[in-house]
């Protein structure tokens, strides 16, 4: 997987590409979180790494956060920048995706993303 420095820096650059429109109301910004986080809705057994995630907080405010943790978890042999740089901007669109929805007052993509662990688990009781 690539350093974490380099993962910074490329998320910094996939975000410099989007129209600034986009960051409104987004003001604890985007961070990248060193560790790993599990979905606690996943079971032991058959982990779900959560790669990304938006924050609301009714005082502090929205922000993005991006697990390397998670990333090197889930691509552990990820090296290729091009790759890397795919996944990234993924992930950062998904969860600007959830900004946008949120201040239209939209759960679309959160409903999507439940009805897809609910998947991701029924998976694992029918091996």
């Amino acid at each position: 997987m690539i350093d974490i420095d380099r993962f910074s820096a490329i998320l910094d650059e996939q975000a410099a590409l989007l129209p600034a429109e986009i960051y409104r109301s987004l003001n604890l910004g985007i961070g990248v979180v060193e560790r790993h986080k599990r979905d606690r809705r996943s079971t032991p057994a058959r982990p779900m790494y959560v790669l990304g995630e938006y924050h609301v907080h009714p005082v502090m405010g929205r922000g993005i956060l991006l697990y390397y943790g998670s990333f090197c978890r889930v691509y552990p042999y990820m090296n290729d920048e091009g790759e890397a740089r795919r996944e990234i901007d993924r992930v950062l669109k998904h969860e600007l995706t959830h900004h946008l929805e949120n201040q239209a007052g939209s759960r679309e993509l959160e409903i999507a993303d439940a009805q897809y662990l609910m998947r991701w688990n029924d998976q694992e009781d029918q091996a």
